[in-house]
């Protein structure tokens, strides 16, 4: 069987484990050192006890107190004032891990004091500093025995270093929540900054005071220079009149010769340091690398100039601000292409308005005919046009006598002083081309071949002869590697014939009137801008009363539905079988609503152009 001292041994391990538990398990300081002090009086075999804390000035506060007799109880007087064991531990007088104090406050207590007269009193330490005192009270006659002692001293180390880690358990939340303040303050004014250059400074003053660090800089890598380009600073020796940002390695876009961390930066370093950073007498180091989609487009570094090994949760930290900044230019990125996206829209706006002002802003009046248009872009510009023409009378037509009143020909549009005839009405050339191409390369191409078709056309040459000029043309003056297809025709209105040439465009349709039949206007040709001297077919025809021709470009005839097929021609001839019968714009109307109708909401992916000339019955 143990002895007795065996076993108050083995008791009084026991107590100090409980009580070791007991610290290392409370979230609370207070709480625990009330249970502490309990387990602590009892192992002691007494009754009485409390501990002091250290404040902030050289005070203490009462932190914990167990089953004080009535001329002490707190509140009360008793506690208003220091005593002696605080004044001692102040001055440094503790010289033993315990130390017997006859007590000030229980002297000059009035009431019932339970016999207590003097405590034994512990310092309670982590490492040199005192952070509050241990009491636990005896008789005045009571001793502590020398094995009680050490006991009591062990405790007292266990409080002292739970204490100390409470305090820095605080400390710690304190800093993070400082830390999340901080960042969260940091994010709202890059969100709201419309500058970048002052939001990377910003961050960079951040990111120095967070980890405190004597310096913080954001390099970035310039990859289509080759070099590392310091855009933000703070804790940087830079000189006067530095330009910002300032070149930092002109020789690698990447810093990939700094350690990630390191306490001795140049000596670590895999080549010597850019000058201007050798310069800074940077030791400390912690670099995160930032990135964009995967890919590194910079360093967000920290430095200090004394030794330092930063730690992996300041390396987290440094990760967090990485993030921001990596957000901030990304942000930045698509602030600048949205801009871009916005003066783009603007020049096409205008673009748009220029190239409509090369469309004809009317359609021709022509007595016994009507004449209607239509253009639709796929983009905000496009490829396809069409054009009308006035051309002198042929020689020994009946346009080319004399006619009878004034005639002006404005816009496109026939005004005249008398009712003209159609004696009276000059010939009308009618272009209908499309570029193989879409948006803004197509249009710059279109611009150049009506203006080129224009002047070729306007002395009057016959439509084949008129497509070979142009080709020439064309192919002297462009360099884009673009081409036309065109169809060109000239309505000689007073006799209803039309003359036709055909560049490789899709055949117009005619109506007959008299049979009811669609027949195309066929003629050989291949599109200008391909070969030097390509051959034209030239066949003519006569409108009767009645008739209709439709000149369309392939945006029609290859609209796509949501199974892929092509709108096509046999469609197109039967919306005009249809409705022959009605106005040039009704037709079109026709044309447009079957296209809306078969596509189902496909967006369109070609330029839609018709022209329609309808001879009066």
């Amino acid at each position: 069987m143990a002895s007795s001292d065996t076993q108050q041994r083995i008791a009084e391990l026991t107590t100090l484990n409980a009580l070791a538990q007991t610290l290392n398990r409370a979230l609370d300081l207070r709480e625990a050192l009330d249970t502490a002090l309990a387990h602590i009086v009892e192992l002691m075999g007494l009754n009485t006890g409390w501990i002091f804390l250290k404040g902030d000035v050289e005070s203490y506060i009462l932190a914990a107190r167990h089953n004080l007799p009535p001329a002490i109880s707190y509140p009360g007087p008793a506690w208003e004032n220091g005593c002696d064991c605080q004044d001692l531990c102040q001055a440094g007088k503790f010289e033993k891990a315990v130390n017997m104090v006859r007590c000030s406050r229980l002297r000059s207590a009035v009431g019932d004091k339970r016999g207590l007269a003097q405590h034994a009193s512990v310092p309670l330490q982590s490492g040199d500093e005192v952070l509050g005192i241990l009491n636990v009270a005896t008789t005045q006659w009571g001793r502590i025995s020398p094995a009680d002692l050490q006991l009591l001293s062990a405790a007292g180390f266990l409080l002292g270093t739970a204490i100390a880690r409470a305090r820095l358990y605080d400390h710690v939340k304190v800093r993070r929540v400082q830390e999340q303040r901080a960042l969260l303050s940091l994010s709202q004014e890059l969100l709201g900054s419309e500058d970048l250059e002052p939001a990377l400074q910003r961050l960079a003053r951040v990111g120095a005071r967070l980890l405190e660090a004597d310096a913080c800089a954001f390099v970035e890598a310039d990859e289509a220079a080759g070099r590392a380009v310091l855009r933000a600073a703070f804790g940087w020796d830079l000189g006067k009149n530095v330009a910002w940002p300032t070149l930092l390695d002109p020789d690698s876009p990447h810093l990939w010769y700094l350690p990630e961390r390191t306490s001795d930066l140049a000596e670590e370093a895999l080549n010597d340091l850019p000058p201007l950073l050798a310069r800074q007498g940077f030791q400390g180091h912690l670099g995160i690398p930032v990135e964009l989609g995967g890919a590194p487009v910079g360093t967000l570094m920290v430095n200090t100039h004394s030794p330092r090994q930063f730690l992996d949760d300041e390396a987290t930290l440094l990760g967090v601000l990485a993030n921001q900044l990596a957000q901030t230019l990304e942000r930045e990125r698509l602030h600048q292409e949205a801009l871009a996206r916005q003066r783009l829209e603007q020049e096409l706006d205008l673009a748009r308005e220029i190239q409509a002002s090369f469309l004809p802003d009317c359609c021709p009046v022509l007595p016994g005919y009507q004449i209607e248009a239509y253009y639709r872009a796929a983009r905000q510009v496009g490829g396809d046009f069409y054009d009308f023409i006035e051309l002198p009378a042929a020689p020994g037509s009946s346009s080319a006598a004399p006619r009878q009143g004034e005639l002006v020909f404005r816009g496109g549009r026939l005004v005249s002083a008398t009712a003209p005839t159609l004696a009276d009405a000059p010939r009308i050339g009618i272009v209908i081309a499309d570029v193989t191409d879409k948006g803004v390369p197509a249009a710059l191409f279109m611009a150049l071949s009506r203006t080129l078709l224009r002047a070729t056309a306007i002395d009057g040459r016959q439509p084949a002869e008129v497509l070979q000029r142009a080709n020439r043309l064309i192919l002297a003056d462009s360099r884009a590697g673009l081409f036309v297809t065109c169809f060109y025709a000239i309505l000689e209105p007073g006799s209803g014939r039309l003359d036709f040439a055909n560049g490789g465009h899709n055949y117009p349709l005619h109506y007959r009137h008299t049979s009811g039949e669609i027949e195309q206007l066929r003629a050989q040709g291949i599109v200008l801008g391909i070969v030097p001297q390509p051959q034209f077919e030239q066949n003519s025809l006569y409108l009767g009363p009645g008739d209709v021709l439709l000149f369309y470009t392939d945006g029609v005839t290859e609209m796509m539905n949501a199974r892929r097929e092509l709108f096509g021609d046999e469609r197109l001839v039967e919306v005009l079988r249809a409705n022959h019968h009605r106005s040039p714009q009704e037709i079109i109307n026709a044309v447009l609503s079957a296209l809306n109708i078969f596509a189902g909401g496909e967006n369109q992916s070609d330029d839609v152009t018709m022209v329609v000339v309808k001879r009066s019955a």
